[in-house]
Formats: structure tokens, C-alpha cells, sequence
């Protein structure tokens, strides 16, 4: 695939390297760039990487839980200690000796990135993964960032409102793994079913699908639904996580796939664009922003409460041709504009002026 290239000769992303996060997302993107790139997982270097430690079911055992627990409150609770882990972690990004830096935790202190900003020459900007309410101590606002990006346009006003260099950049989906396949026999049972959905479980998403599975054949995915969620959403969770290419399995195989945005104030979910990178037919909830990326109506469906995404889920299940002519048109733009490569080009327009 052809890109507007920026001179860059050391990449390093920094982030969570398990499937489907943005980190990971961003790192394969820049390899396929040709860019020399490395990726540092703060949580491998901690010893509770779930990459390594995540369950054929998609669920963490109870032992790395604990360790991460543990680790993370000594992070949150000890400076000294916080100091300590991000130093190390400093130590590694520089010697890769890089000219940018691209994070995803809101969660490295300031005294890090001002360490990076000493002892490299490299660009350091972040592209934050998360919705507002992960915003954590706001550390993003303090460290000195040449850059900061962020899905959500209220974090980009927050920002600007104490001078910080922020700008607005959505996620995407990954063509790579977001996109149509042939289903087996097998997936299609495995995976079909009326509506589907894959992601963590709170109760303002319990409760709509709660309501969906009294009328339609509904199936959940995640990586579990927490045990304070008492509810009977879990006889149709289905035991486990979908990501990367089995995610487009299950978002080929459902009829609809239905998504909320449970955090986002004014933006959307990474969800959103795996959902249409996948081919997957889309009914989301009604937000000014997502006119911004699909013709409402003709390349994606939005709903304003549970009786209307109800009824319209009822119409789109008998007219199979609106249906897939929607997805079709969906597919077509997200595999075009709405992919990872084209947010790191408009990222390196932004970096380089």
C-alpha cells in the first residue's frame, strides 16, 4: 500500500502489546510502513504481560491477576517505586536510540518523558487509547509531550484549555485482520447467531443487552463478564475473547453486530471501525461523530434507545439485501480511509508541519 513517507529512522512504540490494542495496532502498522520500529510492553517488563499469560478462554489466571494487582498498587502507591519502573522502562526506549517516541499509557510519569526528552533527540508524542474516564491522574497534561492525540474531542479541548499541543485523531481498523473471510461450516455455528457484540461488560451495556436477548439469538464475547454483574446475560456469553481475525469471524458470522459507547463523550470506539473493517453490519448509538466517518443510513445504522435499536434490529433481520448493501458500502470505506496506516500519516502531518 502506498503512503506519504516521513524520515523517520528509529520508531519506538510504547504499550501493551496484546491483540487488538492500539499500541500493537500501531506497531504492526509502522512495520508494514517499512519503518525500523520497536515495541516496548511496560507489562512485559513488569513480569504481568497478558500476552503471555492469557487463558485458550481468554481469561487471565488468577496468579497473574494477583501479580498485577500487586504491582500496580505498589506503582500507584509508591513514587519511589513508580520512579524505578518507568526509569527502567526510559532505559530501554533509549537504547534503541530513537528519533520518535510513540506512547499509549497515561499512566508514565511526567519525570519519565522528561528524562526521554534529556537524553534522546527524538520526538516524543502520545496517542492515548482510552476514553475519558481512564484519563488516570492526568499525567498526559503534565509530562512535556511534543504532541498529544486523542480519540475523544473533549480530552483535545482539555488539553488546549492549559495550552498543551493536542489534536484530535481516532482509531481505525487493521486490514490485516479486519476483514471479510470464508467461515467454515463449524465457524458459521460457532459464531452465527442474530446479534452479537465483543468487549468488557458494564451494566449500561447489560442492561440493552439484556433486552436484545428476549427477541433475537444474541451472543457476547469478552474477556468475562465480572462477577458483581449478576445478570442473565451470562447464559449467552460465550466463554471467551474474540480478537485480530477471529473477531472478523464473529462480526462476519452475526447478522448484526450492535455497539455502545460506553465511555466516549465526543468521539468513538475503536470497536466502530473494526466492526465496518470486518464487514460486519453495523447499528450504533446516535453521536454527532459518527456522521463524520459513514453515511448514516447507507453505510452504517445508529439507534437513540433499546426500543428503536429493537425495532430497527427486527427490520434489518428480514431484509437481508438493505443489510448487506449497507456492510458492503461500510467495508468498502473503512478498508479505503479508516485504516491504521492513514492515522499514522495524518499523525506524521501533524509531527512535521
Amino acid at each position: 500500500m502506498s503512503h506519504n513517507r516521513v524520515n523517520f529512522k528509529s520508531i519506538v512504540v510504547v504499550g501493551p502489546q496484546h491483540p487488538d490494542t492500539l499500541p500493537k495496532s500501531v506497531f504492526e502498522a509502522l512495520k508494514d510502513m517499512s519503518y525500523n520500529v520497536n515495541a516496548v510492553d511496560e507489562r512485559e517488563m513488569l513480569g504481568i504481560s497478558h500476552r503471555k499469560d492469557i487463558g485458550s478462554r481468554g481469561r487471565l489466571g488468577f496468579f497473574t491477576k494477583l501479580k498485577s494487582f500487586v504491582i500496580n498498587n505498589l506503582i500507584r502507591l509508591s513514587p519511589k517505586f513508580e520512579a524505578r519502573v518507568y526509569n527502567r522502562l526510559a532505559r530501554i526506549v533509549e537504547s534503541y536510540e530513537p528519533d520518535l517516541i510513540i506512547t499509549h499509557s497515561a499512566w508514565i510519569p511526567p519525570q519519565a518523558i522528561a528524562r526521554l526528552k534529556k537524553n534522546t533527540k527524538a520526538k516524543i508524542v502520545s496517542w492515548f487509547p482510552d476514553h475519558p474516564g481512564n484519563f488516570g491522574r492526568q499525567y498526559l497534561l503534565a509530562a512535556p509531550y511534543d504532541f498529544l492525540f486523542f480519540k475523544d474531542k473533549w480530552l483535545v479541548d482539555l488539553a488546549r484549555r492549559v495550552k498543551r499541543n493536542a489534536y484530535y485523531l481516532p482509531e481505525a481498523c487493521m486490514p490485516k485482520w479486519h476483514k471479510r473471510v470464508e467461515l467454515s461450516e463449524d465457524e458459521k455455528e460457532k459464531y452465527g447467531c442474530d446479534v452479537t457484540t465483543a468487549g468488557n461488560m458494564y451494566y449500561y451495556r447489560v442492561i440493552i443487552f439484556e433486552e436484545l436477548m428476549k427477541y433475537f439469538k444474541v451472543k457476547l464475547w469478552g474477556a468475562g463478564i465480572p462477577r458483581w454483574i449478576d445478570s442473565p446475560i451470562k447464559n449467552v456469553y460465550q466463554g471467551g475473547v474474540v480478537a485480530e481475525l477471529e473477531k472478523s469471524k464473529a462480526f462476519n458470522a452475526a447478522k448484526v453486530v450492535v455497539n455502545t459507547f460506553q465511555g466516549e463523550v465526543f468521539g468513538v470506539n475503536q470497536r466502530f471501525f473494526e466492526i465496518a473493517g470486518c464487514g460486519g453490519f453495523q447499528i450504533c448509538e446516535e453521536r454527532e461523530e459518527v456522521g463524520d466517518f459513514f453515511k448514516i443510513g447507507e453505510e452504517i445504522v445508529t439507534f437513540s434507545d433499546i426500543d428503536d435499536l429493537k425495532n430497527k434490529i427486527s427490520y434489518y433481520l428480514v431484509h437481508e439485501e438493505e443489510r448487506k448493501k449497507i456492510s458492503d458500502a461500510a467495508y468498502a470505506r473503512a478498508q479505503k480511509e479508516h485504516t491504521f496506516q492513514k492515522r499514522l500519516e495524518k499523525m506524521f502531518q501533524v509531527i512535521s508541519g
